[in-house]
This record gives C-alpha cells, sequence and structure tokens, in this order.
C-alpha cells in the first residue's frame, strides 16, 4: 500500500507540475496536495485496506508546505546534527498536540494513531508551512527514527548513514534532503 501510495502521489504531482500547477504559494500548494490525496483516495483502497501514515512535502520557492497523517515527521537538522521536529505525530500521546518528540517516544499511547489515510475516511491532512534557506537539511522519518533510536542514534545515521546501529523493532526510515 505504501509503495501504491508513494507512486500515486509522485505521478499525479507531476501531471499536476506539467499542467502548471501553482506552487509558489503555500495555499496553492496545499490545495494541489488536498485535490492529489482526494483523487489518490479511491485508487489505493480500490483493492486494498489497512491505513497509510504520510507524510509529504513539497519545497520550491524558498518555502516548505507538508501535509501528513499519522505518526511521520519532519525535522530541520542544525549543524551540529541536532534535529527540530516541525510536524507533531498524530497519537493518543500526542492528543493535545505539545508534548516533544523526545517525551512522546517514552510513552506507549504513541503507538497509538488517531489521524491517518483510510478507506472510510477521506483525507484530512494537517500542513505545516516552514521557509527554506540554501542549504537548509531536511530529515522526513518513520516513528521508528524518532521514537524507537536515541537521539545519538539519530545524530551516528545522519553523519553516516551506511554505519550499523542497534536493531529495533519499529521500521527505521529517514530521507535525508539538503537544499
Amino acid at each position: 500500500m505504501a509503495e501504491c501510495f508513494v507512486k500515486g502521489i509522485l505521478a499525479a504531482y507531476e501531471t499536476r507540475i506539467n499542467q502548471g500547477a501553482d506552487i509558489t504559494e503555500h495555499g496553492a500548494v496545499e490545495q494541489l496536495l488536498c485535490s492529489m490525496l482526494a483523487e489518490l483516495h479511491p485508487i489505493l483502497f480500490a483493492d486494498e485496506t489497512g491505513t497509510v501514515c504520510y507524510l509529504v512535502g513539497v519545497a520550491a520557492h524558498g518555502k516548505l508546505t507538508l501535509a501528513y497523517e499519522g505518526d511521520c515527521s519532519c525535522g530541520v537538522v542544525a549543524p551540529a546534527i541536532t534535529i527540530e521536529w516541525i510536524t507533531p505525530p498524530h497519537c493518543k500521546a500526542n492528543w493535545r498536540r505539545d508534548r516533544s518528540h523526545r517525551e512522546l517516544a517514552q510513552d506507549p499511547a504513541r503507538n497509538r494513531i488517531t489521524r491517518c489515510l483510510k478507506v472510510n475516511c477521506l483525507p484530512d491532512p494537517d500542513f505545516v508551512f516552514h521557509p527554506l534557506a540554501i542549504g537548509e537539511r531536511l530529515v522526513f522519518v518513520t516513528d521508528g527514527f524518532w521514537a524507537e533510536l536515541t537521539e545519538a542514534q539519530q545524530r551516528s545515521l545522519l553523519a553516516a548513514p551506511d554505519s550499523d546501529f542497534v536493531a529495533v523493532e519499529d521500521d527505521v526510515t529517514w530521507i535525508d534532503v539538503q537544499l
């Protein structure tokens, strides 16, 4: 299902860009992403059941627009390889949306997702807008990265992606983007 989601988003985005979609302002990108997600929803769930946590980002014209539901997160990586998380996860442990990722990592209720893409519910992403600077570094991660790994392990993987790390129970996936 995740593969179908990614392929569907990339194909829809390419089509929309080729048709001249406006990606100069956050509001225009938000509308674009909402329409893409709404069109993908029935296709994604035509033959599948289950749920998808997702985080989609569009970086253009010095602006980052993020759409997400679930526990994937985006962070800004500082030169000292510390991460400032800019997307609060949708989970029972964060129902007030006021806890840090480090606090959430210690709470078992972080595994109870409160929002995600599912068959009987149309996409309803939260949006985060962030100004971008040349040379800025972003990291897009699953909850296995931000919750299962220590901050030292996160720094180590961002500094040397091919290095070994202690295996954990959850999926540890990250995309490291330098602008």
